[in-house]
């Protein structure tokens, strides 16, 4: 509180919630495009920032999951699950070779930067499902981006592209992150614009140099679990409010996947 007529509130919606709800919809959105298929060894590549989440999920579907990643401390966002293994990149090349591993559900979840075409041509699973990193045209972003090449260099009859994006609204990217903080600050700015409230701040940080230039794993999660946004108002009432500006903007992101 800074006086008796000031008050300072929090919003109950945290930024872990946001990132959660988004990586539902994707996860809703491959479900979808996977039902009735059952398969007995899935590979996902990419644990950040939503990977483990469709790992344990997509346990009644697949006998045997692993999730391979570039990032070794990554590790740290999987939790103990027999069906469920996390293998660094190069430990996972080394028993593809071997043949201890060939999966017939392949998930590329790696995005701008991620695997190449040449890697995918490896393979041939059953069902594969490649997330499309872009968003709104970005000439830059649309240079880089290789999902199709990556889709076509697989050999396989049903291909997925996962694509998401936010209805009436602009996200350069169909990132996990890049969506929650588009989400938190659009929504900020409508909590402003509410009676009585003098600001509202989102409570942001540049979480992805705490995990990937600190490798700092519990620094992050301590921070994505802070309120999403802080709000200087006459009513700590308006609270209500806020939550509710932030869930409308979060069902405004829709996600689906697309045949290729």
């Amino acid at each position: 509180m800074i006086t008796e007529t000031v008050k300072t509130v929090e919003t109950n919606t945290k930024v872990i919630d946001v990132i959660n709800e988004i990586a539902k919809k994707k996860y809703n959105a491959i479900k979808s495009f996977l039902e009735g298929e059952e398969f007995n060894t899935t590979v996902i590549f990419g644990v950040y920032l939503w990977g483990n989440y469709v790992a344990k999920n997509l346990k009644e579907y697949s006998e045997r999951i692993y999730i391979v990643d570039i990032h070794e401390f990554l590790e740290r966002f999987i939790a103990f699950d027999e069906k469920i293994k996390f293998l660094h990149l190069k430990d996972f090349k080394l028993k593809f070779l071997k043949k201890e591993i060939n999966p017939d559900l392949l998930i590329d979840l790696t995005g701008l930067g991620g695997l190449e075409p040449e890697f995918l041509s490896k393979f041939s699973p059953n069902v594969a499902i490649i997330e499309d990193p872009k968003g709104v045209f970005d000439e830059d972003i649309y240079k880089v981006d290789n999902t199709n090449k990556r889709a076509m260099s697989l050999k396989c009859d049903k291909i997925g592209i996962l694509k998401t994006y936010r209805k009436s609204r602009v996200s350069k990217t169909s990132g996990t992150m890049t969506l929650t903080i588009d989400t938190i600050v659009d929504a900020s700015r409508e909590i402003n614009a509410l009676d009585g409230v003098l600001y509202a701040i989102p409570n942001l940080r540049y979480y992805e140099g705490i995990l990937f230039d600190e490798k700092d794993v519990n620094k992050f999660f301590d921070e994505i679990t802070k309120p999403a946004v802080t709000i200087s108002c006459l009513d700590e009432t308006i609270v209500d409010k806020a939550d509710k500006i932030i869930n409308k903007n979060i069902e405004l992101i829709k996600a689906f996947v697309e045949k290729f």
